[in-house]
Formats: structure tokens, C-alpha cells, sequence
């Protein structure tokens, strides 16, 4: 039962590892999609600054491809007549027209605004290439600016990630087609010009099969485990191919050791049954003796048996277990402490990357909207920001410290939004140094932007005060705007996994309001007060006994 069993947890945790891998490989990809959206935007930018200058923009491509080399195999410009200016060295000195530009060009064309990727394809100086392309709005004459993906480089990460987990990966288009993968590793595959199948199964099958999760027989009829998932930015699949070798190798091991295991106990129960035979009395009447003391709770029992045999051994052995016991205790109690320290710095972990996706959209806006003369400004108060947003999570803050980060983080919102959210301090004497927790008031502020004043599409001010009240220290933003629906207040404190994008929106509230909860007592927390129309209040209560000291 116990092989069993094991056999079994062996087999979902290989699934959900070979899960987790998956998820990490699309996260590299979306990576990777950002930065060659970036790559075109920036592109698009200088070009337009320079539309009339083909030296310099000829010039900004060779930097732009050589600093970005690693990951494209070129960035160019497509003109009308399918020519282009290039980044790569071939393109910078072969500009003819290719056919195999104009369905790029079309494409583009038709989705002006949009950034197009096409199907792999082979390129005649990109080689085997994905090409992201967009369409340059504003030009004199019609043109593309276009990024070609180095799949070598995204087949050698796919490649090491099946030498070190001995996986077989692979990148698959919607038709059934390899873009990367599978050729240092194929086990059960019939591979041929970028296509597969297993067994009786093409790879356009495989992906048209219901499920992620299913498995398949070889020509051979060996058992093959499939996963699938599909990639959020591309049109692609990440398919996973397992012929449970791996699983194989480690139920075999486990066996030999289950069968040693027995044969050890077997001989053990025999020896230990003619010891017992033979010393039966004294020995075990002291043992007994002292079980009882220590069922009792005496862990400090030290009836001794003086015998250089098996029971003397016992004793001693029944000695220091007691004494690990009383280790173990002690240990125990550190590690609930420990484990109430990891939960708060979880709870805290997770404001970051909210703030940081918001961020970089409120730079994307500055860009989008032309202000350059912005983004040095956005940029300071980003850099700002996560310096103080990357120390210690632990660690206490000053509430001055607090307010010198959302002033910080005003700047950057009053710039994204193009409005003027006005910061109004209202701190009792002798509260500035009063300690609270990292990143407690920027989520705060922004709940007040987002609620209150329709993420930014009006303006007003908001006040930040603080003052004691009894045994308590409360810090207070508020605001004037739409306000929060009184039935859904208590949502926002209580999140709810079957919701993730309200999830997503509202998770500064839930984690301040869970760390001060979690830290200081179920008396502490977050309240919202809202007057709709009128004025809305998110109040943090804290213990006024941290006035002399972190408590």
C-alpha cells in the first residue's frame, strides 16, 4: 500500500512540476514579447523623428539591432515597394524588394494601430524567423517597421530546460507546425520539415484534442503523458511530451529499496524477538516506569538502566529521544513564529509587482501621449519608489517615510492620468516618526484614485491625516469623489480567487488590512467609511503602544 501510494504521489507531482515548467516558459515569452514591443515602439518613435533622415535612421537601426542582437535576427523598415532599410549587417547592404515582405506589409497595413506576428516562416536573410510588424502611422508614404525573432535563441533555452529536467519541449503554431524544440530530444516523435505526430496523432490533432492533459501510444505502442498550454501573447502552444522514463527509473529504485526495506525488518523482528524472550522483566518494568512518567508529562524522567546490552541501549536511546522531544518543542514554537514572520512577508511580497504593472503602464502612457519631456520625471519617481520598495519587507518604516513615497507616487499618477491629484498632509505633532508598515499608504492612494475618482478621469484632492484616538493610532486617506457602493466595501477586505481581475484591482486594500490583522490582533485593520458623492475614507488602526516602541 505504501509503494502504492507513493507510485501514485510520484505521478501528480511530475505532472503538476511539468506544469510549473510550462507556466515559466510562457512567462519567458511574454517577456520576450514585451521587449520586441518595446523594440518597435522605440523604433516607431525615432523614426518619426527622423522621417526624413534615412542616415540617421539608418544609423539608430545598426545601434537598435546591435544592442538587441541577442534576441532578433534584424529590425528593419518595410517600404511600399517591399524594400527596406535594415539592421543587420546582410540587410544594410541588400535592400532589394522580397515577396516575402508583402504579406507582411498587408497585414499591417489592414491593422494599422495593432502589432502583427506572423507564422514561422524561412526568411531569406533571417533564416527560420517570427516576425512581429507594425504599421508606421504618420509616414509620408506607407510603411512597416518589422522585428525578426532569433528562434535559435529560443530554441537553445528550450533545449537546456530538456538536458537539465529531461523534458521534451516544444513551441507549436495552431496548425501543428514546430517553431522551436524537439530536434536534440525526440523520443517518440515522427519529426519532419517542422511538423510531428505521435503515433496515429499529427501534431494538428494533438492540439485540436480536448483537454490539456492526455496521453497517446507510439507507432511502437509505448504510453506517452501529453500537456499543452497555450502561450498568452503568441498564437502558439507549449506542448510537453513525457514517455514516463524518468518516473519509470524512480518507481524501479523505489522498489529495489521497499524490498530491502522488508528483508531488514524481517530480520530485525526476528532479533529483536529473541532479546525480548531473553530479558523480559527488569529491563522492561524500568521502561515501563519511566513511559508512564512521561505520558504523565514528565519529560524530565531520568530512571536509568545500567546494561551494556540491546535494553541499555533502549534506555538511552528512550534518554535522548526525550531530549529531542523537548528540542523538537522548542523548535516547534520558533517555527510558528517563523511561520507567522513568512506569512506577513508574503502578505507584503505581494503589493510590489501590482504597483510595479501599474507603473510601467503610466510610463507607456507618457510615451504614448509624447510628452517626452515626462519621462525622465516618471522615471525618477519609479526609481525612487523601488529603491523603497525593495528593502526589508519587515522592516518598520516611518509614516514621514510613508508620505515622502506617495508624494512620489502622486507625481507619477498626476502625470499619467494628466491630472492634478492634490496631496493634503494633516499629521499630529509627534506622529511623523510613528511606525508602520513599508508600502502601507501608496495602495491607499490609489484605491482613492481608482474608486474615487474613476482611475483618473477626474481630478480632486486627497487627504492623508493621522491622529490618536484612545488606545489607538489611526491613518486616514481621503478622498472626494464617486465613493464605494456600501455592498461592496466588505468585498474589498475579503478577496475572492474566483475573481481575479476584481482580485488584482483591489489587493493593496486586502493585503494592508491582512497584514495589520495578521501582526497586531483582529481589533486592528482597515475600515472604509463612503458617502457616495460626497467623500470616502479607508482609515488604518493601529496600537498607540507603538508610540514607544514597535510592539
Amino acid at each position: 500500500m505504501s509503494y502504492r501510494y507513493v507510485q501514485k504521489e510520484i505521478r501528480t507531482n511530475d505532472a503538476y512540476y511539468t506544469k510549473q515548467i510550462l507556466a515559466k516558459v510562457d512567462q519567458y515569452l511574454t517577456v520576450n514579447f514585451s521587449s520586441f514591443q518595446t523594440i518597435l515602439f522605440s523604433f516607431e518613435t525615432s523614426v518619426k523623428a527622423n522621417i526624413n533622415n534615412k542616415e540617421v535612421i539608418q544609423k539608430q537601426l545598426r545601434e537598435l539591432y546591435e544592442l538587441n542582437s541577442n534576441y532578433v535576427s534584424n529590425i528593419y523598415l518595410i517600404k511600399d515597394d517591399l524594400s527596406i532599410i535594415g539592421g543587420s549587417t546582410p540587410t544594410r547592404i541588400f535592400d532589394e524588394p522580397l515577396p516575402d515582405r508583402l504579406p507582411l506589409f498587408d497585414a499591417a497595413d489592414k491593422n494599422r494601430g495593432t502589432t502583427i506576428v506572423s507564422e514561422p516562416y524561412k526568411s531569406k536573410y533571417s533564416g527560420w524567423t517570427v516576425t512581429m510588424v507594425r504599421y508606421l502611422n504618420g509616414s509620408p508614404s506607407p510603411m512597416a517597421i518589422a522585428v525578426d525573432l532569433d528562434l535559435k535563441a529560443i530554441e537553445e533555452t528550450l533545449f537546456k530546460i530538456n538536458k537539465q529536467e529531461h523534458m521534451n519541449l516544444a513551441l507549436i503554431t495552431a496548425a501543428g507546425k514546430i517553431i522551436a524544440g524537439f530536434s536534440e530530444n525526440i523520443g517518440p516523435l515522427d519529426v519532419q520539415d517542422h511538423s510531428f505526430s505521435i503515433g496515429e496523432k499529427s501534431g494538428e490533432q494533438i492540439l485540436e484534442a480536448n483537454g490539456t492533459s492526455f496521453q497517446l501510444h507510439t507507432r511502437e505502442g509505448v504510453p506517452v503523458s501529453i500537456l499543452k498550454q497555450p502561450t498568452e501573447k503568441f498564437n502558439w502552444f507549449i506542448i510537453s511530451i513525457n514517455d514516463e522514463s524518468r518516473m519509470a527509473a524512480a518507481l524501479t529504485r523505489l522498489e529495489t529499496y521497499y524490498i530491502w526495506l522488508l528483508l531488514a525488518g524481517l530480520i530485525l523482528s526476528l532479533f529483536i524477538s529473541f532479546i525480548i524472550a531473553k530479558y523480559i522483566r527488569t529491563p522492561l518494568y524500568s521502561l515501563k516506569t519511566k513511559m508512564k512518567r512521561v505520558e504523565q508529562g514528565d519529560l524530565a524522567t531520568t530512571i536509568s538502566i545500567d546494561r551494556n546490552d540491546e535494553f541499555g541501549d533502549l534506555s538511552r536511546a528512550f534518554d535522548r529521544m526525550l531530549l529531542q522531544i523537548v528540542e523538537l518543542i522548542r523548535r516547534s514554537e520558533l517555527h510558528n513564529e517563523l511561520e507567522r514572520k513568512l506569512e506577513i512577508q508574503v502578505l507584503q511580497s505581494q503589493i510590489n509587482p501590482h504597483f510595479l504593472y501599474n507603473t510601467l503602464g503610466s510610463i507607456s502612457n507618457v510615451i504614448h501621449l509624447g510628452q517626452i519631456d515626462k519621462v525622465d520625471v516618471v522615471i525618477g519617481s519609479l526609481i525612487s519608489i523601488l529603491e523603497y520598495g525593495i528593502s526589508d519587507a519587515s522592516e518598520k518604516v516611518s509614516l514621514r517615510q510613508e508620505l515622502q513615497n506617495v508624494s512620489d507616487y502622486i507625481e507619477i499618477q498626476n502625470i499619467r492620468y494628466n491630472r492634478n491629484f492634490m496631496l493634503i498632509e494633516k499629521i499630529e505633532e509627534g506622529l511623523l516618526d510613528f511606525p508602520v508598515f513599508r508600502m502601507l499608504l501608496q495602495p491607499m492612494v490609489e484605491n482613492s484614485i481608482f474608486h474615487g475618482y474613476n482611475g483618473g478621469q477626474i481630478e480632486g484632492s486627497i487627504t492623508i491625516q493621522a491622529h490618536r484616538n484612545g488606545n489607538f493610532v489611526m491613518v486616514e486617506v481621503i478622498d472626494h469623489g464617486e465613493g464605494i457602493p456600501a455592498e461592496q466595501i466588505a468585498s474589498i477586505l475579503n478577496a475572492e480567487s474566483s475573481d481575479m481581475e476584481v482580485k488584482r484591482k483591489r489587493i493593496g486594500l486586502n493585503n494592508i488590512h491582512g497584514r495589520i490583522k495578521l501582526h497586531y490582533g483582529e481589533e486592528y485593520g482597515l475600515q472604509i467609511i463612503s458617502i457616495p458623492k460626497m467623500e470616502t475614507c479607508v482609515r488604518a488602526i493601529f496600537p498607540a503602544s507603538l508610540l514607544k516602541g514597535d510592539a
